[in-house]
C-alpha cells in the first residue's frame, strides 16, 4: 500500500513538474516574447515590397525629353541608344533613356545601378528628380503565393520631379554637329563650346567634344564623363585682353584713339622678351585690341596698379566659381598680389600666369553685353512636381556691376573692330554685326610653354547693338597649330550662322532685324576715325530691304549647308540635289528673283 502511494505521488509530482513547465513555456511565449514569435510569425506570413519612385524627367526649355526614366527596365540593342559597335556587355538593362545619344552627355551626366545620379544635371537636381520610394507589406499562404490584403499598412511612393533646363535642343544639337566636324577636321584633342544668353545668363548649349553616351557610360572613361566646360582650366591668352582694356576705360587711362609704341613686335620685360606675331609700330588702343598686339597690351598693364588690376580681375569673376548649379565646377587660378612677380602683371594682361575655365571667360564678355553687370550663368530654368505645379525655378542673378554702361558699350564697338577689320575675319556673318576677340595660348610643356600645343579660341556676341547670343568657343591642340582666328573663329561663325538660319529658333527675328551699328551717347568724336571708320549715323544690317532679298547670292565652292544657310537667311527656298560642295546653282548668282522663290543647289557628290 505504501509503495503504491509513493509511485502515485511521484505521478502526481512528475505531471505536476510538467505542466508547469508546459504553462511556463506557454508563459513565456505569449506574453514575455510575444512581440518576437509576433514578428516571426509575421516575417514567415508577410512580405514588404518597395515601390520605387519613378525619377523625374529632365527636359529643355521647351519641354522637349533630354532624360526620361522607364516604368520597366527594358534589355535593349546598342542600335537604338544611337551606339556603333557591339560587345557583349552593350546589351544591359536600361532604366534612364537619353534620346539624344552623346549630344549633351558630359551636361546630362547619368545615373548609377541604384538610381542616383553621378554626374550632371542628374547629380546636381538629384533631390529633385529622385523622389522618395514607397512600399507595401504583401500576404504569403503555405505555398508562398503573395497577395495584397486589404488592411495592412502601406506606403505610397512620391513620383520625382521634372527639371527644365535652359538649354535649347536644336542649339545643342548645333553645337554639338559643328564642334565636332571640327574636332575631326583639325585633327585637335578635343573641343569646348558654351553658347548663352547673356542679358540673363541662361545657357543654351554647352558641348564637348568627345561627348560620351550616358545611356551606356560604362563604354567611357572618367575623363570623357567630365564637363570640361566647367572642368578644365587653361590659360585663355588673348580673350583675357578684353578685361585689360575694360580696366584701361574704366579708369580713364586710356581712350580708343590714344597711340601706343608696338616696340617693332618685341618687348623686353626682365629677362624675358614679349613678342607679336607682327611687327608693329604706333597703334591706337582701338587697334591694338583689334591686331591683339601683346607688346601694346604689356605696356598698358605697366599704368595699372597691381592691386587695383588684382581687383578688377576678381571682380570679373577670375578666381572663383561661376555659381552654376552643376558638379565638378573649378575656380581656376589667380595668384594673391604678394606671390607676383616684378613680370606678373604684364603676362597677366595678356592672358598669361592666369588659368580658367571656359564659363569663366564667358563672364567679362556677357558683362560688356549687359552694359557691364556680371550675371551669373544659370543652368535650370524651373522645377515641376508631378502635379505641375513650379516648385522652384531659376532667377536672373545679376552679380554685381563691374563697368559703366558708357564704357561698355565703347567695348562692344572695340569688338566689332576685331571681327571687321581685325584678328576676328573669319567670325565675321554677312550682314549681322559681330563683336569678338581671338585667343591663342600655348600650353605649359617642362617649365616653359608649348610651341605645338596650344589653346585655340574665340568669344564673341550678336548683335552689336543689343546682344542676344553669346558663344564662346576653344580647340584644344589643333594638329597643324592652327591658332583661334584660323581654328575657333570660323566654328563661331558656323554655329551662330545656323542659330540664325534654323526655322524653329526665334534667333533669326532678333538677330536680322538689328538695323544699326551702336554707338556710345557720349564716345569721343575722333573714335571712329581710330578704329578705322568714318563717322557716320548708322549702317543697315537688315538682310530684309528689297534689295538684299531680291539679288540670289553666290554659292558656287561653299558647303551645302553653308549654301542653304545663306540662301534661307536672303529668304528664298533653297532645293539641294547631291551633297557634298556646291557647283552650280540655278538661278545664277546676282539674279534678281522675288522672295521666297526657289533656288537649286547642285552639288558635287551625287545623293
Amino acid at each position: 500500500m505504501n509503495q503504491f502511494r509513493i509511485r502515485l505521488a511521484f505521478i502526481v509530482v512528475l505531471l505536476t513538474a510538467g505542466s508547469a513547465v508546459v504553462v511556463g513555456r506557454l508563459f513565456t511565449v505569449q506574453v514575455l516574447e510575444r512581440e518576437r514569435y509576433v514578428q516571426r510569425s509575421r516575417d514567415q506570413t508577410h512580405q514588404r515590397r518597395i515601390v520605387p519612385a519613378r525619377r523625374g524627367s529632365l527636359v529643355d526649355r521647351f519641354g522637349r525629353t533630354l532624360a526620361v526614366s522607364m516604368r520597366n527596365p527594358l534589355s535593349v540593342e546598342p542600335d537604338a541608344l544611337g551606339l556603333r559597335g557591339r560587345r557583349p556587355e552593350d546589351n544591359a538593362v536600361v532604366k534612364r533613356i537619353y534620346p539624344l545619344g552623346d549630344i549633351a552627355g558630359t551636361l546630362l551626366g547619368f545615373i548609377g545601378t541604384d538610381g542616383y545620379g553621378l554626374g550632371g544635371a542628374e547629380l546636381a537636381f538629384d533631390p529633385y528628380l529622385r523622389g522618395e520610394d514607397g512600399w507595401t507589406i504583401l500576404q504569403k499562404d503555405g505555398r508562398n503565393c503573395k497577395y495584397q490584403k486589404i488592411g495592412l499598412p502601406e506606403k505610397a511612393q512620391r513620383s520625382g520631379f521634372d527639371v527644365v533646363l535652359t538649354i535649347d535642343i536644336n542649339v545643342q544639337k548645333i553645337v554639338q554637329g559643328i564642334l565636332r566636324n571640327a574636332v575631326n577636321t583639325l585633327r585637335a584633342k578635343g573641343g569646348m563650346c558654351v553658347v548663352m544668353e547673356p542679358s540673363t545668363g541662361a545657357i543654351l548649349a554647352m558641348a564637348d567634344e568627345p561627348s560620351f553616351n550616358p545611356n551606356l557610360p560604362g563604354r567611357s572613361t572618367l575623363s570623357q564623363r567630365q564637363n570640361r566646360c566647367i572642368s578644365t582650366v587653361y590659360e585663355p591668352g588673348s580673350t583675357f585682353k578684353l578685361v585689360t582694356a575694360s580696366i584701361a576705360l574704366e579708369e580713364k587711362l586710356k581712350n580708343e584713339n590714344d597711340l601706343i609704341y608696338g616696340d617693332k613686335g618685341s618687348y623686353r620685360i626682365y629677362d624675358q622678351t614679349i613678342r607679336d606675331h607682327t611687327p608693329y609700330g604706333y597703334l591706337t588702343f582701338a587697334k591694338a585690341l583689334a591686331y591683339s598686339s601683346n607688346v601694346c597690351f604689356a605696356k598698358i598693364a605697366n599704368e595699372i596698379p597691381n592691386d587695383k588690376f588684382y581687383r578688377y580681375v576678381r571682380d570679373f569673376g577670375f578666381g572663383t566659381r561661376t555659381g552654376i548649379d552643376l558638379p565638378g565646377e573649378e575656380c581656376g587660378i589667380v595668384h594673391p598680389v604678394k606671390k607676383w612677380s616684378g613680370r606678373t602683371r604684364v603676362t597677366m594682361a595678356i592672358g598669361q600666369e592666369i588659368s580658367s575655365t571656359l564659363l569663366q571667360m564667358v563672364q567679362p564678355y556677357a558683362a560688356v553685353a549687359n552694359g557691364g553687370v556680371l550675371v551669373s550663368p544659370k543652368i535650370i530654368e524651373k522645377v515641376i512636381d508631378p502635379r505641375g505645379r513650379v516648385v522652384d525655378s531659376g532667377s536672373y542673378k545679376p552679380v554685381r556691376r563691374v563697368l559703366s554702361g558708357p564704357v561698355a558699350a565703347r567695348l562692344r564697338v572695340m569688338l566689332q573692330d576685331v571681327v571687321e577689320n581685325g584678328t576676328g575675319k573669319n567670325a565675321a556673318i554677312s550682314q549681322v554685326a559681330v563683336a569678338g576677340k581671338t585667343g591663342t595660348s600655348q600650353k605649359p610643356d617642362s617649365g616653359g610653354y608649348s610651341r605645338t600645343r596650344l589653346w585655340s579660341s574665340f568669344i564673341g556676341f550678336v548683335p552689336v547693338n543689343s546682344p542676344q547670343l553669346l558663344c564662346a568657343v576653344v580647340i584644344d591642340e589643333p594638329a597643324r597649330g592652327e591658332m583661334g582666328a584660323e581654328a575657333a573663329a570660323p566654328i563661331f561663325r558656323k554655329i551662330i550662322t545656323q542659330i540664325i538660319s534654323h526655322p524653329e529658333l526665334e534667333f533669326a527675328e532678333k538677330i536680322l532685324k538689328s538695323d544699326t551699328v551702336p554707338m556710345p551717347r557720349k564716345m569721343p568724336r575722333n573714335v571712329q576715325v581710330a578704329s578705322g571708320r568714318q563717322p557716320h549715323k548708322s549702317r543697315r544690317q537688315s538682310p530684309d530691304s528689297d534689295d538684299a532679298r531680291s539679288i540670289l547670292p553666290d554659292c558656287i565652292g561653299k558647303d551645302l549647308r553653308d549654301a542653304i544657310n545663306l540662301v534661307n537667311r536672303r529668304g528664298f527656298r533653297p532645293f539641294a540635289v547631291g551633297y557634298g560642295t556646291v557647283h552650280r546653282q540655278v538661278p545664277p548668282a546676282g539674279t534678281k528673283i522675288a522672295p521666297a522663290a526657289a533656288c537649286t543647289l547642285f552639288c558635287s557628290l551625287k545623293g
